[in-house]
């Protein structure tokens, strides 16, 4: 991978400025043409990616991963953030701001991580706007496998092709729970089993730098422009074809694929045309904050709906967009700072986490600092926060 001076990785948190982009678009109504589910789609590789960047750091300083730590950080770095936007949103409810309920079940799969599946099953009353936490649980419950699998590979107990093996495994699944078992659509979008494989392109890929074989796998010379060309291609496809069997399985495959070249150039050649851009830093800015407007831009969307402004209208961007980015800056000054100090206080007495940089554990959305800075300083990990639809409109909007 080729790093910035500074030792950042370029062009990530441009990528997930992006992302949210796409998810703010759609849920606000003014993109029908990029379905907002594809912002998730890039949110699950980037996750993927830049966890096992960082694992595959600590395993090449230390010889192994501390799993205890790998957890202990995911959850002081996602709890906060969470808790205080769950419980704004029940604040915000009972005094009429919000819609939706305040229910002690519905709560709990959310902030424990199975309400993709308690949606589906459950009987689920929340707070308007925090459906999307269902992408949280796809990535904690990948979370919960991955560490493992890649000590394995790190080790040699397992190839790059047992990953491959596991990628089509993902879409003969895919496949069985809507052709056989008759698993809907909307179904198969939310299921951990069946979007898992999102993140594992992601990590395929940082395996890939980590070992030196991808600069053999995508062309270094002209033939690159071509190679992104049918990326943008089949991404583009993907978007145009309407076929539920398509969109059910083999649209996920094709769009984790097509990024891996998208990535891969966007990190190695971030100097050149288009992902100059990405390296804005007011693009980037969005990006270190876009997990908290994740947690609240549907919500807020929503509300605002429901006191007259119109889904679709300039009012509904600006207002929303707003509320969303300043929300997003408090949380981070008065949660997230907090935080810093106290792992720096856990640093001083020689806790576990003293290897952790301020902001720089465990997030590509949560690094206060930027998501480079994590690359250069410590082998902590990162969530991805990601966004969709509404559960009950999901498929509208990731139409």
């Amino acid at each position: 991978m080729q790093l910035a001076p500074s030792g950042h990785i370029p062009s990530l948190d441009g990528i997930r400025a992006v992302a949210i982009l796409i998810v703010f678009a759609a849920h606000a109504g003014i993109s029908a043409a990029i379905p907002g589910g594809f912002g998730v789609t890039v949110f699950f590789f980037l996750s993927g990616y830049l966890i096992t960047h960082l694992l595959h750091r600590e395993f090449m300083r230390t010889g192994g991963v501390d799993l205890p730590a790998f957890y202990m950080r995911r959850l002081l770095r996602l709890g906060p953030p969470i808790l205080v936007t769950l419980a704004v949103g029940a604040v915000l409810v009972w005094a009429g701001l919000f819609q939706g309920e305040v229910e002690w079940r519905t709560l709990s799969s959310q902030v424990f991580f199975y309400y993709n599946y308690f949606a589906q099953y459950g009987d689920r009353h929340e707070i308007f706007g925090t459906e999307i936490l269902w992408s949280l649980s796809v990535e904690e419950h990948f979370y919960l496998l991955w560490p493992a699998l890649f000590l394995g590979i790190a080790r040699g107990w397992v190839g790059l092709r047992f990953l491959g093996l596991l990628l089509g495994i993902s879409l003969v699944w895919r496949w069985v729970r809507f052709s056989v078992l008759g698993h809907d659509e909307l179904a198969i979008y939310l299921s951990s089993d069946t979007r898992m494989d999102g993140l594992l392109y992601g990590c395929l890929l940082a395996l890939a730098e980590a070992r030196g074989v991808a600069a053999r796998w995508f062309p270094q010379g002209r033939g690159r422009f071509a190679l992104l060309l049918g990326a943008a291609l089949v991404i583009l496809v993907s978007f145009a074809l309407r076929d539920a069997l398509f969109r059910s399985t083999l649209r996920y495959s094709l769009q984790g694929a097509a990024l891996m070249p998208l990535f891969y150039y966007a990190v190695t050649r971030a100097g050149e045309w288009p992902f100059r851009a990405l390296n804005a830093g007011w693009l980037r800015q969005i990006g270190v904050w876009s997990f908290t407007i994740y947690l609240c831009h549907f919500g807020v969307i929503i509300a605002l709906e429901a006191h007259g402004v119109a889904v679709g209208s300039w009012q509904m961007v600006v207002a929303a967009a707003a509320i969303s980015v300043i929300y997003a800056a408090a949380v981070a000054w008065l949660v997230e700072r907090p935080m810093m100090r106290w792992r720096r206080l856990w640093a001083r007495r020689g806790g576990r986490w003293a290897n952790c940089p301020p902001y720089g554990c465990d997030g590509p959305h949560q690094s206060r600092r930027s998501t480079m800075d994590l690359v250069r300083s410590t082998p902590c990990s990162e969530s991805l926060a990601i966004a969709s639809a509404q559960v009950s409109s999901v498929i509208s909007v990731s139409a």
